[in-house]
């Protein structure tokens, strides 16, 4: 088979397709000739060598993919071959055969498209537990959202435009900034020059602030996201896109502006702190599948609306991990397989 492999850490020139061996399901595992694979914001992390656990090298990266079942392994009940199918999995998406558990597969319906199908566990997957397993969600409510117009950003806005959430979004271009009104924001910030906490006091004096922030930068942000919140209100961190600029300097930069926090000042203040890492709740298959049965379902019903920002040819995934690194997408970046 094709597949596009990673040999060593460092620029996305590195990411090369390349003839590799077919990959063989054995027992609990599916092999699935690949439609679509997801580009993620990690798959940047693991290439440039920042991701924990990243498998060890040469691999062939990609945590999500979508086609049909091509074999089944031995005990794999409940899929059938030929059926079309999305899943998830520790790496090997960049590839037109891939092998994922059992537990990660599920059945798509014929209306959803495999590029349309592989936006939703990584990206439609973290904007739904942020939103919905960190807290109560009540119409009104209002969130601050970094990197909006990226693909977990239009995700949290699909799903709090159901919900009924008011959004304010920060976006660096204005490009981007034109699609998120476009995406019925009311409030569109510059995230270049725009402090969240400054934006809850112009905005929302009166209310005290935002309900919920989701954070996706990393470092002086985290700070601000906190002072940003309403007595009730929880900042979710889901990621740390400075992370992948400036090398060992730019760790260090973002090691010293990021706050150290204090669960007192949390307490006496009302305001709540989360964590948000898929790598480790996708290791708990039931919850997982269950996130995504509920995605499935929503889209089916015509309530969220996956959809890719760009598609391109596998051959291009060095190009698509540019284009993720330096923040010029806008939307899911999906390979073409």
């Amino acid at each position: 088979m094709r597949a596009v492999l990673l040999r060593r850490n460092g620029p996305p020139r590195n990411l090369r397709l390349e003839d590799a061996p077919d990959p063989v399901a054995r027992p609990g595992e599916v092999l699935l000739q690949n439609r679509a694979a997801g580009v993620n914001f990690a798959d940047v992390l693991t290439r440039q060598g920042l991701y924990p656990g990243a498998p060890q090298r040469p691999f062939i990266p990609g945590f999500e993919s979508s086609g049909e079942v091509l074999a089944l392994g031995e005990g794999v009940d409940g899929l059938r071959v030929g059926q079309r199918v999305l899943a998830f999995h520790n790496s090997g998406g960049y590839a037109e055969r891939v092998i994922a558990p059992a537990a990660n597969v599920l059945p798509i319906p014929d209306t959803l498209g495999s590029q349309s199908a592989v936006v939703l566990p990584l990206n439609y997957g973290t904007a739904y537990v942020a939103l919905y397993r960190t807290g109560a969600v009540e119409p009104g409510m209002k969130v601050y959202l970094h990197a909006a117009a990226g693909g977990v950003g239009l995700a949290v806005i699909d799903l709090a435009r159901r919900a009924g959430l008011e959004v304010v979004g920060a976006a660096s271009s204005h490009f981007k900034r034109e699609r998120l009104q476009a995406e019925g924001l009311k409030h569109v910030v510059d995230s270049r020059k725009a402090h969240v906490d400054r934006v809850a006091r112009d905005l929302y004096s009166r209310e005290g602030g935002f309900d919920i922030v989701i954070d996706s930068v990393g470092g002086r942000s985290i700070g601000e996201g906190l002072r940003a919140l309403k007595p009730g209100g929880r900042l979710i961190s889901c990621g740390v896109a400075k992370l992948s600029r400036g090398g060992l300097i730019g760790f260090l930069k973002l090691w010293l502006t990021t706050p150290r926090l204090d669960p007192l000042r949390l307490l006496h203040s009302s305001r709540g702190f989360y964590g948000l890492n898929l790598a480790p709740l996708m290791r708990n298959p039931a919850l997982v599948r269950k996130t995504l049965e509920e995605l499935l379902r929503l889209t089916a019903s015509g309530e969220i609306h996956p959809e890719p920002g760009r598609v391109m040819p596998l051959a291009q995934a060095g190009d698509a991990h540019h284009l993720l690194e330096h923040r010029r997408n806008v939307g899911k970046i999906v390979l073409r397989v």
